[in-house]
């Protein structure tokens, strides 16, 4: 482990790899058990032997890995007896029930016990377990100073592949896609993530049902975090984002937008226009909503910029397309519209490092797509036929991550340790941390 110097004793620097702490994973479960029976006003004394917690814990873990009731109870079972018999000079063994079958005596509950704790969880929580996870978590973070009041939040959809033949032909939770691997229906998920400095955080996640807006959804989040004392900086979102409903419920709560915008036939003609006459790149547009819904009401003033994401500049493309190098749709391949409710300042400098620093703020969004990614790697299968459990099965690989995106911020915070210890546990080292869970004790 060290090694001797000119300058004294040394750590020997380890990879990111070999960096995580055994005994923190154990510390998470045991406290976020806690925080959830805390939250949803749970007893903690359940019978004589055993507690909410204990069972809690199992049925993080049974979410957390690719393993059944029985696999989990039994290796957590293993688990707190090496526990107990490891500061013992006398060692305890589990002893030894009389009667027809091989029983021996548990310090954690059987699967049976388990499913039964499950079964008895109220209706409203397990409605609500998802968002009071993400309260806790948050609560957490603010408490060790891991974010700060100022944030954005990402928004983004993702979609879980749906295989086999739907026992319930009216589910309007699965809807139809056209490139799955192997299928053609799946159901959506639409996850907000909160970024503060470098800390990225899941506050929200809901499944999208069938021609239905998941504005609604959007707009609770954000109440949610106002309420709680957060200033939301921006609010980054897709091309399909950018409606009417949102725009004008955020213009309320003073939340800007930044997005891409498609390129209907209005902003086609922008863009021609463009490239014959060589006009300004920041451009004031308007966005109205359906008539039938929104006839009476008046359009949001939004600011178009012209953009390149590869480097070129407009001047270039429009170069090309007037020495007809390229054809008009070629050129209009290359720009990107970028659209944002924040008003320009005046001034020709201070309107061109204001349209940089939209660009450059929108680049942050992909970190949630980056998310979606890890969220797959930490998946484990599940073979929930309703919604609910469906449901409950994939939100929780959100707040796993959470997890391991809070430790990682409070290694960055870390003082006369080698850097490699300050990069964090990384998600293949986390997953195999939490397989030998009974190392962790």
């Amino acid at each position: 482990m060290s090694q001797i110097s000119i300058s004294g004793t040394e750590l020997r620097a380890r990879s990111a790899e070999e960096s995580v702490l055994y005994d923190h994973w154990i510390t998470w479960l045991k406290n976020l058990a806690l925080e959830c029976i805390r939250k949803a006003h749970l007893p903690i004394e359940i019978g004589t032997k055993y507690t909410a917690v204990t069972y809690w814990m199992g049925l993080i873990l049974f979410a957390m890995l690719d393993q059944t009731f029985e696999a989990i109870t039994d290796e957590l079972d293993d688990a707190l007896w090496t526990q107990t018999r490891i500061h013992q000079r006398i060692k305890i063994y589990p002893r030894k029930y009389r009667g027809r079958y091989l029983r021996y005596e548990r310090k954690y509950p059987n699967a049976d016990q388990l499913r039964k704790y499950r079964n008895t969880l109220p209706e409203y929580l397990l409605k609500t377990l998802n968002h009071f996870i993400f309260d806790c978590q948050l609560e957490y973070a603010e408490s060790h100073h891991l974010i700060s009041d100022t944030i954005e939040l990402l928004v983004d959809n993702t979609a879980e592949w749906y295989y086999g033949k739907d026992r319930y032909p009216e589910n309007p939770f699965i809807t139809g896609g056209y490139n799955g691997p192997g299928t053609n229906h799946k159901r959506n998920y639409l996850g907000i993530m909160l970024k503060s400095g470098t800390t990225y955080l899941y506050c929200g996640v809901s499944m999208i049902k069938k021609e239905t807006s998941n504005v609604p959804f959007i707009l609770e989040t954000i109440d949610w975090l106002i309420l709680k004392g957060y200033r939301i900086q921006y609010l980054l979102g897709d091309r399909w984002f950018p409606t009417y409903e949102l725009l004008s419920e955020l213009s309320v709560r003073g939340v800007p937008y930044i997005g891409p915008y498609k390129k209907w036939a209005p902003i086609k003609r922008i863009i021609q226009d463009f490239l014959e006459t060589g006009k300004e790149y920041i451009i004031p547009y308007a966005i109205k909503g359906a008539p039938t819904q929104w006839y009476n009401h008046s359009s949001i003033p939004v600011w178009l910029i012209l953009t390149n994401p590869r480097g070129r500049r407009l001047s270039e493309i429009r170069q090309d397309y007037l020495s007809k190098k390229k054809s008009l749709k070629e050129c209009m391949k290359e720009i990107f519209v970028m659209m944002t409710t924040e008003p320009p300042p005046n001034g020709r400098k201070a309107r061109q490092g204001w349209a940089m620093q939209i660009c450059r703020c929108y680049k942050f969004r992909w970190h949630i797509e980056t998310g979606f990614r890890d969220l797959n790697r930490i998946a484990p299968t599940s073979n929930a036929r309703t919604n609910r459990r469906k449901f409950f099965m994939n939100t929780a690989r959100y707040w796993i991550f959470n997890c391991w995106q809070l430790e990682r911020a409070k290694r960055k915070r870390l003082h006369k340790c080698p850097k490699s210890w300050r990069r964090g546990p990384t998600l293949r080292r986390f997953r195999y941390v939490m397989k030998k869970v009974e190392t962790c004790l």
